[in-house]
């Protein structure tokens, strides 16, 4: 029945129904929630999202697309947050489905997995759909940017994957310029979208080259555009703003630039502060000590997601080898071990990811590879907030919404895989 249910000729329209059906009756009740934290400065009062006219100023500034969408909310709705929740849950189901679509394609390019490839789709995305780590970025509804760049990302794939598979050169060449036109929309909704042509070197070789780098040459035009758009977003954009440390805009305080729009209110782009727990200061040694901590406490909060918080009270790691003195009263998911031990374990699972790349080398196009990629991307999409470049606040769930969907597809792999051989053998007894 199982099995029937993934072969239904009309099964891709019914996943996505039911993915949007889902994630309306899980968050319908959160449109009604107030304006919190940063929302307040950098919506509500926000002059400059209170004129269409200014929306031209703001796609010249960090995050356009996103302070854009709020000035079209602001328009409609003005302040009443119904309209803001409303518009933030359906790009978390756009973004839902691109995910079972972009996974669905992949686990195509995977031999011996062809059958697969609906089944690990659709579960995939209902669990980056409706995992409790989702919340803050769909319901905090400044964390808009979080989502929408995420969405334009997967946009950027897809394309990607439908470029390298077209049959003649036009539909080749429409994709990739999508791909391009993703990527610019990506990085102008929030700049965590810069790692992009990173996933996608990786996802070219690991699914569409096999593995040979000379079967990646023939995409080097799409490369050329990357790398260009890649340097222009770093000189002008990246470094203007004082490097990754501004990319996460939790911030209570907003830098007031002048307008383009002669006469208009001036524009307010966000820079970084802490909602809540308040950080004054920390050395990039100390950062990166903790960052290896959180990495693995993001890793625990996605097997196991409780003690979910807004704003984190984690310890500073002084010390690579000292564990951090939590607050009395903080209530964490797992101990804040000494940095190293983070540091061991995290180092293991990239090494087990890039082996299990290394030792596909024969057979390119195994599962293994696959498990392999996704264990990546994770670590690849956290990487600009996860270095050793000082951010005030040092971890933020919204922060996983793309990369938790690494863990998500690697876990759905390895159980259909378990499943599937389970399956197998009570066939067998059965007989």
């Amino acid at each position: 029945m199982i099995a029937r249910f993934f072969s239904l000729r009309r099964f891709h329209l019914i996943a996505a129904l039911i993915i949007a059906a889902s994630i309306l009756v899980v968050y319908s009740n959160s449109f009604n929630a107030a304006f919190q934290y940063d929302d307040n400065p950098q919506i509500v009062d926000n002059d400059s999202l209170k004129d269409l006219k200014n929306i031209p100023a703001l796609l010249k500034g960090p995050r356009g697309i996103t302070l854009a969408t709020f000035a079209i909310n602001y328009a409609i709705g003005g302040t009443d947050v119904f309209g803001y929740h409303v518009v933030n849950t359906a790009i978390h189901i756009l973004a839902s489905i691109a995910v079972y679509f972009f996974v669905f394609q992949t686990i195509l390019l995977v031999k011996g997995c062809e059958t697969a490839s609906r089944r690990v789709g659709f579960f995939s995305a209902m669990i980056f759909a409706l995992h409790p780590v989702q919340t803050q970025a769909v319901t905090y509804i400044v964390q808009r940017m979080e989502a929408l760049s995420a969405l334009f990302y997967l946009l950027a794939l897809i394309f990607f994957i439908r470029g390298a598979k077209a049959t003649t050169s036009g539909g080749r060449w429409v994709s990739y310029t999508l791909v391009a036109v993703s990527f610019i929309l990506g990085f102008y909704s929030k700049e965590s979208a810069f790692t992009l042509p990173a996933v996608i070197l990786l996802y070219d070789f690991c699914f569409l080259a096999k593995g040979r780098l000379s079967g990646m040459l023939g995409r080097w035009p799409v490369y050329a555009v990357l790398a260009a758009l890649f340097i222009f977003f770093a000189v002008n954009t990246i470094m203007p703003l004082g490097g990754f440390g501004d990319l996460s805009s939790e911030s209570a305080v907003n830098e007031v630039s002048e307008s383009a729009v002669k006469g208009a209110a001036p524009i307010v782009t966000p820079k970084e502060a802490s909602a809540g727990f308040k950080v004054t200061y920390i050395t990039p040694r100390e950062y990166l000590f903790t960052q290896f901590n959180v990495h693995l406490y993001y890793m625990a909060l996605l097997a196991v997601p409780m003690y979910q918080n807004l704003d984190y009270d984690i310890p500073r790691a002084e010390g690579l080898f000292t564990a951090p003195q939590v607050n009395p009263g903080t209530k964490l998911l797992i101990p804040m071990p000494p940095p190293i031990v983070s540091l061991v374990i995290l180092a293991a699972v990239v090494g087990i990811a890039l082996y299990l790349i290394r030792r596909t080398q024969s057979n390119p196009s195994s599962l293994w590879r696959a498990i392999g990629f996704f264990a990546l991307w994770n670590f690849i999409i956290l990487s600009p907030t996860s270095s050793f470049i000082p951010i005030i606040d040092v971890i933020y769930e919204h922060r996983l919404y793309l990369p938790s969907l690494g863990f998500f597809v690697a876990f759905v792999l390895i159980a259909d895989r378990l499943l599937g051989k389970r399956a197998g053998v009570l066939r067998r007894a059965v007989k």
